[in-house]
């Protein structure tokens, strides 16, 4: 996939969620000024060692980065803008929460640059939003979302299922209530429980795998009735309406990751450079350390696989081999990957190798078997 993104990391939030495993820290007060200051000395870092890519995305993640001022954002976007060539259709991403905009912010958000908005609204029960950490209310969260579709093009939001003690009919009738909202772009996710969250040091459980699967199901044939197929294992959009950045995660794209623990993927010189910023956020704003390997061929390979069977498509034979050199069964093992086939699991033509709904709800057992 042809494309260059810019992913922008603000470490901040009002409160840190249980469920949340992400570089980011509770915090009221900010010196915008060292953090726009930081984010600018980074971006001409990598400037001059990507100078012959186009910028086709930026997305600014974090933590909750709708806490930065519309001045911040500006200068950032205005900063890519002087160091690359940006393509004219450009997709500008920003997560919020529903608590930390208004009319007002998200207004200024657009004339900043934004236009595409992703809001965290992650349940639409509020004894959930509480269990979940959030700060916001249902009704919060619904007006956000109908302000954003009158201010922004395109507006996403996220859900997590797959909470304790939640029913597959629970659940079925909050995703009809989502699906009434008619937004272009969901983002569902089942609960995970990371090491080192407050979920995990509480002993909270995910569903039972039975559960697990009859949930995930329910939300394709669900999200596919209404219009919004699903392009990777979590998200789900009418066509045309994917989010082109997160693509590039998927699709063999190129991008570099700004801030505390962000990560980044691009060539020079024909080497393959995987970069991780330093994940100290005190760290990171005094000196943008970060540190970076030449991945082998091999490697990027695995990369690519493991990405792109998350995705509709799969793996696209033509793209692999130009950027491999080789075809991907050469990185996997031949028996196991015609057994995955006969199973159900995987379908392998002469476009490529693509996963089934029924192989992606054992996705990570089928990589770590099928790799060589």
């Amino acid at each position: 996939m042809n494309g260059f993104g810019i992913y922008i990391h603000w470490p901040f939030c009002r409160s840190k969620c249980p469920y949340c495993d992400f570089v980011s820290m509770p915090a009221k007060n900010f010196d915008f000024q060292i953090w726009q200051n930081a984010y600018v000395k980074s971006l001409k870092l990598y400037a001059g060692r990507t100078a012959d890519k186009r910028v086709s995305s930026i997305f600014f993640g974090g933590g909750t980065p709708s806490l930065m001022t519309e001045e911040v954002v500006s200068f950032v976007i205005e900063t890519i803008r002087s160091l690359w060539t940006v393509e004219k259709n450009v997709e500008i991403s920003m997560e919020i929460n529903p608590c930390s905009v208004d009319v007002l912010k998200m207004q200024a958000l657009k004339k900043a640059g934004i236009n595409r908005l992703s809001v965290g609204v992650q349940a639409l029960n509020d004894k959930d939003l509480k269990f979940l950490g959030r700060l916001h209310s249902v009704e919060q969260a619904l007006s956000v979302l109908k302000n954003a579709e009158r201010i922004f093009p395109r507006v996403s939001a996220d859900f997590i299922y797959g909470r304790p003690n939640q029913r597959l009919n629970d659940w079925k009738e909050e995703l009809e209530r989502i699906l009434e909202l008619n937004l272009r772009h969901l983002s569902l996710y089942q609960l995970t429980i990371e090491e080192g969250t407050v979920f995990y040091k509480k002993g909270i459980q995910p569903p039972e795998d039975e559960l697990s699967a009859d949930l995930f199901e329910l939300t394709d044939r669900m999200t596919y009735q209404a219009g919004l197929e699903r392009y990777e294992v979590s998200n789900h959009a009418v066509q045309g309406e994917e989010c082109r950045h997160n693509l590039l995660y998927w699709h063999a794209g190129e991008w570099i990751g700004i801030g505390p623990a962000a990560h980044g993927r691009f060539t020079q010189n024909g080497s393959f450079y995987a970069t991780a910023q330093d994940s100290s956020i005190t760290d990171w704003a005094k000196n943008q350390k970060a540190s970076e390997i030449v991945l082998t061929t091999k490697e990027k390979a695995e990369e690519l696989i493991l990405m792109a069977l998350r995705t509709r498509e799969g793996i696209n034979r033509k793209s692999f081999y130009e950027v491999i050199k080789e075809e991907p069964e050469a990185f996997m093992h031949t028996g196991t990957l015609q057994d995955y086939q006969t199973d159900g699991f995987l379908i392998c033509d002469q476009t490529g190798i693509r996963t089934t709904a029924k192989g992606l709800m054992i996705l990570d057992a089928l990589c770590r078997t099928l790799l060589i």
